[in-house]
């Protein structure tokens, strides 16, 4: 029963795609351009299976591989949708949990592909055939790295060598909204504060993940629901170096507090910390060149001169040798206990003046009953 509709559904995309209009190319041109935006979460999940429908040979995306006087041509390809249909043919769900019925689709378009690229017939374009407009607005440093990491993508994607994009296929403006421009500047910075400390292949998937979000054809609200997903794995990636929590208790005019410094990137991480006092009960000074190896914690000292008595607490931000904030600020609060210096004297000259008051009435005393 399942094969049935595994089999029907399979009909039905092809369906589907025998009606998408391919992309339409200039006359006599002899390069044919392979992308499409993205339609995966960086989980794997797919938001929708339209790629299926466009990997079948009738398809916008597979019948390009198939085209007359095909030893005349050039394919220009798109490294991030190879990921996807990679993704794609060892099995995929939905997000909507359903299995996805393009794996074979996507096998057979790799197959075709592989055996184009073994005759020098492939090159790459640039990863998610991003818009170089924003490329150069918002991620400024990225232009000529992507041309040169789209052609490794692709070419350790394909298992063969293929030729490297010499300028991007898109260049021109198109809309975001402000709420994206603002996510794409905050991603772009916490990855990277993060690039000294993460291994090469993390850094690359998340600075080519970002950009595949600027593919000028990806419908808005996929556009939304993809930087969501980008958000919160760049949360992860912000809380990879962070402060343990706690709270203390102050009993002393001068005391250290234990502070614990987590790194979970495989790389060792130099920090400072900048340390705030919420008020002037204590007084504290930042930590500096603190070492921390990666995949470990190490504990910090942090001395504390108290004023007076009371509550209060520390505020806590790592920052790496630029100045750069890592995570979150962490919150600690602080009981203190602490007697005064003149209130100590006051009760232990009490304590003193009571010892011998009493010494002189038992003395007294004892006076007394040797004259009776």
């Amino acid at each position: 029963m399942k094969q049935s509709v595994v089999r029907a559904l399979t009909l039905f995309v092809a369906l589907i795609a025998i009606n998408t209009p391919a992309p339409v190319q200039a006359a006599g041109a002899t390069t044919i351009f392979i992308t499409a935006p993205s339609h995966r979460e960086l989980n794997n999940v797919f938001l929708d299976d339209q790629l299926a429908a466009d990997l079948s040979p009738a398809g916008a995306i597979g019948s390009l591989l198939y085209v007359k006087n095909s030893q005349e041509r050039k394919w220009s390809v798109d490294p991030a949708l190879i990921e996807e249909v990679s993704a794609m043919a060892k099995g995929y769900k939905l997000s909507n949990h359903l299995p996805g019925v393009g794996q074979d689709f996507a096998k057979n378009f790799l197959l075709r592909l592989t055996t184009l690229a073994s005759t020098g017939q492939v090159e790459a374009m640039v990863y998610g055939n991003p818009s170089e407009y924003w490329v150069k607005r918002l991620t400024p440093h990225e232009r000529n790295y992507l041309l040169v990491a789209s052609q490794t993508r692709l070419s350790e994607l394909l298992k063969t060598g293929v030729g490297a994009p010499q300028n991007y296929f898109t260049t021109k403006y198109f809309s975001l909204n402000r709420h994206d421009v603002i996510d794409f500047i905050n991603d772009y910075s916490t990855i990277q504060n993060s690039a000294i400390y993460m291994n090469p292949a993390d850094l690359d998937k998340y600075r080519l993940s970002l950009t595949r979000l600027f593919n000028p054809n990806m419908k808005s609200h996929m556009r939304s629901t993809l930087i969501e997903d980008f958000n919160s794995y760049v949360a992860t990636l912000n809380k990879s170096i962070r402060l343990a929590p706690g709270r203390f208790t102050i009993t002393s005019l001068l005391q250290s507090v234990p502070i614990t410094v987590i790194n979970d990137f495989p790389g060792t991480a130099k920090v400072d910390l900048v340390i705030n006092s919420l008020n002037e009960r204590v007084i504290v000074r930042d930590i500096k060149n603190i070492t921390v190896a990666g995949k470990a914690k190490v504990q910090v000292m942090v001395p504390i001169k108290v004023l007076t008595s009371g509550s209060s607490a520390l505020n806590i931000v790592v920052q790496n040798s630029h100045g750069d904030q890592l995570g979150d600020p962490q919150i600690y609060d602080l009981s203190i206990t602490v007697i005064s210096p003149i209130a100590t004297w006051i009760t232990t000259g009490a304590a003193i003046t009571l010892f011998f008051a009493a010494l002189f009435q038992s003395w007294r005393r004892i006076k007394r009953r040797r004259k009776a």
